[in-house]
């Protein structure tokens, strides 16, 4: 999420996403979410060092507005999301729509070779890709052929001449394909999108950098660094999101955070993240487990849930990543701790950005699985609360737009606690923000933990 080009003009919101990608998620309009300044900064590196005289590490929002752009230059795609803070505790209807069934697109992607980016040679065409985007072949012809006419992301046409030959053979597209290579000016590594609107058979083309052209750094920090500051003022701000692989969203869904951060987490446990596949138009899915689980204990980013979650994959190279908890997905029916596992000797630290201090508080080993009926939940009372220096919105600017009575109504609170079930955090609470526990069951047993409860037990038992 950068400073947007110059020169941009909205599109289809149905082939903006084919071309973002399966990984890609922008919150719908009037929705409730969670505004992320540390993943901001990730993404505009020339604001990362800017001294902030106070922030927060979170920001409950509500989405204004959401506009599908396509730079006119580079064909990158990329959204201005307009966002309102909101009050602690304050309250939104929901709303928010997706694309009709009937404007379902098929897409696929292929990062180019340096054959395929040769200006002077032709595209193979994956089979895949051939057999459910690309109109069928008459393969009695000799040899089997086709001219196909696709638009790219701003109604350009393009023609490409689309041929089935080779030893072995193979889809190929040979005529008009270099003249799209100038005139988009593709290297190896970037990525062709080609798709196919199921209700009309329409044939578009589109494109993913592997790394972005253009833009001012200097520009783009100041738009970041002011985008936050507006939102901890309480005032409307405006991101701008550019899609990249392996970088996570800083603008989520509110109930996907707090769903997440209500899971106790602890080193051990085993998780599944999904990634883009090969052909960066799918999903797959890696797993690992937890290492360790870290927040910053001081700085202007405390207690921040940022990429808490340190991970191992499961993969040869045994590569390891620091993650937001709502990145993963809880393995449940896996062991919580692995009996080989000490985290003292397998403690590692990345240099993601940001500053990870070790809670070391947070490293609590699960009993065995035949006494989780009598275990605490031990982050049930591990809140963050929110800073001294937030600044609710100001009395002028529109909460919310108006009600109407037959609207749902969720709330978002700019509490996000860890470790706690809903039916922790509907239930009353003590003054020391935990419920206090009368009883519990213990190998199909009811102890008592109070003088009550267990005159109550006794005479029952009489």
């Amino acid at each position: 999420m950068t400073s947007p080009p110059t020169a941009a003009a909205e599109i289809d919101s149905s082939i903006w996403h084919a071309i973002a990608g399966a990984g890609v998620h922008v919150p719908a309009v009037n929705s409730a979410v969670y505004y992320f300044p540390q993943g901001h900064l990730e993404q505009c590196s020339a604001a990362a060092n800017h001294n902030f005289t106070h922030t927060w590490p979170w920001i409950p929002c509500r989405v204004i507005s959401v506009r599908y752009l396509c730079d006119s230059v580079s064909d990158q795609v990329f959204s201005r999301i307009l966002l309102q803070p909101l009050c602690p505790l304050d309250s939104l209807p929901t709303g928010g729509g997706s694309a009709a069934a009937d404007d379902e697109i098929l897409s696929f992607a292929k990062i180019l070779t340096r054959s395929d980016a040769n200006n002077g040679g032709g595209f193979s065409v994956p089979r895949f890709c051939a057999d459910i985007i690309l109109p069928p072949l008459d393969f009695e012809a000799d040899p089997p052929v086709q001219t196909l006419v696709t638009r790219d992301s701003h109604g350009n046409a393009w023609g490409f001449r689309h041929i089935y030959r080779g030893t072995p053979r193979r889809h190929l597209l040979t005529t008009g394909w270099s003249k799209f290579v100038n005139a988009k000016r593709l290297v190896a590594g970037d990525s062709v999108v080609f798709m196919k609107r199921k209700s009309t058979e329409e044939l578009f083309v589109g494109i993913r950098r592997a790394e972005r052209f253009g833009g001012d750094e200097k520009s783009e920090a100041a738009e970041a660094i002011s985008a936050i500051e507006s939102a901890v003022r309480g005032l409307r701000f405006e991101v701008v999101y550019y899609p990249k692989v392996g970088s996570p969203d800083f603008v989520v869904a509110a109930e996907k955070v707090n769903e997440a951060l209500r899971i106790p987490w602890n080193a051990g446990m085993k998780v599944r993240m999904a990634v883009d596949s090969d052909d960066a138009s799918r999903l797959a899915w890696i797993q690992g487990g937890v290492t360790a689980v870290s927040r910053p204990m001081t700085g202007i980013w405390l207690n921040s849930p940022w990429r808490m979650l340190q991970v191992n994959w499961d993969d040869p190279e045994g590569s390891h990543a620091n993650v937001n908890p709502w990145e993963v997905e809880y393995l449940p029916l896996s062991p919580l701790i692995d009996p080989g596992f000490h985290p003292a000797k397998r403690l590692r630290f990345l240099p993601d950005p940001g500053i990870l201090a070790t809670d070391s508080s947070l490293l609590r080993q699960y009993p065995p699985a035949g006494m989780q009926g009598a275990r605490r939940n031990h982050m049930a009372a591990d809140v963050l609360q929110p800073p001294n220096n937030y600044v609710k919105p100001l009395n002028d600017v529109p909460q919310h737009p108006t009600k109407e009575p037959d609207e749902q109504v969720i709330s978002i609170s700019t509490v996000l606690t860890i470790g706690r079930s809903s039916s922790d955090i509907v239930s009353p609470v003590s003054q020391n923000g935990v419920q206090a526990a009368t009883s519990f069951q213990l190998f199909g047993m009811k102890i008592a933990t109070s003088a009550v409860e267990r005159d109550a037990i006794a005479a029952h038992r009489d």
